[in-house]
């Protein structure tokens, strides 16, 4: 299971570097407003889909891992944002924070379901980890697709 999430984080890092190269090379060719949305949406579902695959594999420690991730969420926020303008630089900043602790908190839910006071999981913990770490996957690669195809319209 280990294997398996450790190359759904690696998936899930070359779909946001390919995501950033993609609209790095395109940052001229279209306006604040897309940038704006392009910034929000990426960054958002980035650290997201990090987040949410490095507490599967490292649950042990919650506080390091809630500090890990938004510090991860942060640095992809700023590295999206900046491409644009300083507005989309603190846009991106929040959004990738918000993702990077979103994500932290989905994991810690779906690891015990105790923790929101929801009934125990009728499936195993492997299983669990196993449909939100392919379902983030999914739905990154679902919003780089997204992004994409809207930057070539």
């Amino acid at each position: 299971m280990v294997i398996f999430l450790f190359l759904i984080l690696a998936i899930n890092f070359l779909l946001g570097f390919w995501c950033y190269r993609c609209l790095f090379k395109a940052r001229t060719l279209f306006d604040d407003r897309f940038g704006f949305n392009a910034v929000l949406t990426s960054t958002a579902m980035i650290s997201f889909a990090l987040a949410l695959t490095f507490f599967f594999i490292f649950p042990d420690n919650f506080p390091a891992m809630s500090i890990i991730n938004l510090s991860l969420g942060i640095g992809t926020g700023w590295l999206f944002g900046r491409m644009v303008n300083g507005q989309t630089l603190i846009a991106g900043v929040f959004n990738g924070g918000i993702g990077g602790m979103m994500g932290t908190m989905a994991g810690g839910v779906a690891k015990d379901p105790s923790i929101c006071g929801l009934p125990a999981s009728a499936f195993s913990e492997e299983v669990t980890v196993l449909f939100f770490g392919s379902a983030g996957f999914f739905l990154l690669a679902l919003t780089v697709a997204l992004l994409l195809f809207a930057l070539r319209v």
